[in-house]
């Protein structure tokens, strides 16, 4: 196996139990201490490409930089942040920059005052946003592609009518949005008055908002819908319905667009998944940040919709339909697929991740 590049990590072991590894600790540090479980030998071959660009030392004099070895939401949750805190300095002393991983769909309480860091996390806010955040792309296990179409990207020829899909969540039970909205209403109450550094954005939940949408596109004349209404979270997925997982591909490879709105966090997995699978996103725009935007022409390769703009979706979309040959069609879902597999893919963002870490080291 050859190396890419000799990027040497300082990270500390004695942040945890091995018991917390599988959940919490960092894909570049887990590849090479394991994730602290019997079942490790199975998975480790997943993990051996972080190798190519980074040796993992205990030792800060030869270090080139300092990765917190756990995800943030690991030292919060059990009320240690010190330790990371603690390890961030120590950096700092030593002319290190600290890379810290943040999971989930919340804001966190602590990144206004660490410009000393970098944050990578999945989401943030064009109009609030840090200098010291990177943005990395929604967290796809496998390539879609490969595991359920065998790699192979046919793409979809245009129609006279263009389709918006979508399946997922978009529905709730009054009884559980009732309890959804309290429980957001009293994390939002912590959160004010300092009591929790986890913010949970907002109270009521975006997927009211995206009913709506979909409603409203639904009665719409001009353009055809591919709607799949859900009212559990990630049947596919969370769910393990395997029928339902292959629902929610299938309508996204049989829809011109598939549209992308945010759920809990200011970011839409869907986003991702469109693009993994050759198709073009239809995003509603609510203040997102998207990876690597300095390379990435985002507006080129996809459907942008802001909020205030909603009522009109069925002519933006027929729009940009009727703006693109049959070989411009194809060749921009030939064009999705690249950038997800260049920039979005868990391979092309360490790649473009080791570019930003060499550019750094080197100021």
């Amino acid at each position: 196996m050859e190396k890419i590049g000799n990027i040497k990590v300082y990270a500390e072991r004695n942040h945890s139990l091995k018991k917390d590894w599988l959940k919490y600790l960092i894909h570049p540090i887990k590849a090479y201490w394991g994730d602290g479980t019997l079942e490790w030998d199975r998975h480790k071959e997943s993990f051996k490409f972080y190798k190519l660009y980074f040796t993992i030392t205990e030792d800060i004099k030869k270090s080139d930089v300092a990765f917190l070895p756990l995800t943030l939401n690991y030292y919060i949750k059990n009320k240690v942040l010190f330790k990371a805190t603690k390890f961030i300095d120590l950096a700092k002393r030593n002319n290190l920059k600290s890379y810290i991983w943040i999971d989930g769909d919340n804001q966190i309480r602590y990144m206004n005052d660490r410009y000393d860091c970098v944050f990578i996390k999945y989401f943030s806010y064009r109009s609030k946003f840090l200098m010291n955040e990177l943005i990395r792309p929604g967290d796809l296990k496998y390539d879609l592609l490969e595991l359920y179409f065998k790699g192979n990207l046919k793409p979809k020829k245009k129609s006279k009518v263009p389709i918006v899909g979508f399946d997922g969540l978009a529905s709730y039970s009054n009884i559980l949005l009732i309890n959804l909205v309290l429980r957001n209403t009293f994390l939002k109450l912590m959160y004010d008055v300092r009591l929790t550094r986890i913010d949970p954005d907002h109270i009521l939940p975006y997927f009211l908002k995206r009913n709506r949408v979909l409603k409203f596109l639904d009665k719409s004349t001009i353009i055809n819908t591919n709607f799949k209404i859900r009212t559990n979270f990630a049947e596919g997925t969370i769910g393990k319905i395997s029928n339902s997982r292959n629902e929610f591909l299938n309508n996204i490879i049989s829809s011109d667009y598939t549209l992308c709105y945010r759920g809990a966090a200011n970011y839409s997995l869907r986003f991702y998944e469109t693009l993994c699978l050759g198709r073009i996103p239809l995003l509603i725009d609510t203040d997102c940040v998207f990876p690597f935007q300095k390379e990435i022409d985002w507006e080129d390769i996809c459907l942008f919709i802001k909020e205030n703009e909603v009522e009109h979706i069925p002519e933006m979309v027929l729009d940009h339909y009727n703006s693109h040959s049959e070989n411009q069609f194809i060749e921009k879902q030939y064009y999705c697929r690249e950038i997800w597999k260049k920039y979005l893919s868990k391979k092309g963002f360490l790649n473009q991740f080791y570019k930003v870490l060499n550019i750094n080291i080197l100021r």
